[in-house]
């Protein structure tokens, strides 16, 4: 699948968002301060917010991803251009990707919580925790997160579709400029085969005039030799000599 279909697909694709959770008298430490726990707090913070999942009510109306950006501030997704300023330098001198410098060539809004954070927290979930549970519990995390730093599930499906976007935007940028330099060298070596035909046919001419012009001097010398022989001794090294010799 393309980057374009992946888009088109992600863009129609639909979204059940959840509701948001009554806040609790005491949060606790867990949600306010990291939505990345480690070692032995680990189990203990999502047990918390598996139960806190169970208190939620129904899900909000289901919109698709294409809806959901045009609902949060920033450009739609057909809005995202990338590479109007100046070539974007995806590869680093260590030969590293650094896909922000897409994103910022893009001029994508910040969020309070990012993507990539996103599939950080996806790594710290079991493996074979069931995809249910999985949702429930970053879903969870992400409303605790929403009143401390404004974290919102919209926000995040926003960002992540706008970066796609942005992706698509700079693999068509690249396309077009790559497709630009191609045609324009391509003209370079029709001009510069031309030039090197033309070339070769200057050397065949100039080949060509030495031959004849040399056969026509050659040619001329010998009338010029018999005029000198014509008035020479009859000695060699004079064609008239071996006729004249007793």
């Amino acid at each position: 699948m393309s980057l374009r279909q992946a888009l088109r697909k992600a863009a129609g694709l639909l979204v059940e968002l959840p509701p948001e959770t009554e806040p609790r008298e005491e949060p606790g430490p867990h949600a306010a301060s990291s939505a990345r726990p480690s070692g032995s707090a680990t189990d203990a913070l999502w047990a918390d917010l598996e139960k806190a999942s169970q208190k939620q009510g129904a899900a909000q109306p289901a919109r698709t991803v294409d809806q959901i950006v045009r609902d949060v501030d920033g450009p739609n997704l057909d809005q995202i251009k990338v590479g109007g300023n100046g070539e974007v330098a995806l590869i680093q001198p260590d030969g590293a990707a650094r896909f922000s410098a897409i994103y910022e060539s893009a001029n994508l809004p910040a969020v309070p919580f990012s993507s990539e954070q996103i599939m950080e927290m996806f790594a710290e979930l079991p493996a074979d925790l069931p995809l249910q549970n999985r949702r429930q519990m970053i879903n969870v995390a992400i409303n605790a997160m929403g009143r401390s730093i404004g974290a919102t599930p919209e926000n995040i499906v926003a960002d992540a579709s706008r970066k796609l976007a942005a992706l698509t935007a700079y693999t068509d940028h690249l396309a077009a400029t790559t497709n630009e330099y191609i045609s324009l060298s391509q003209q370079k070596i029709a001009l510069l085969q031309e030039q090197i035909a033309e070339t070769r046919r200057s050397i065949e001419a100039a080949q060509q005039k030495v031959s004849g012009e040399t056969d026509l001097c050659v040619k001329e010398s010998h009338r010029l030799d018999e005029v000198l022989e014509f008035f020479s001794l009859d000695v060699p090294p004079s064609s008239y000599a071996a006729a004249n010799t007793p």
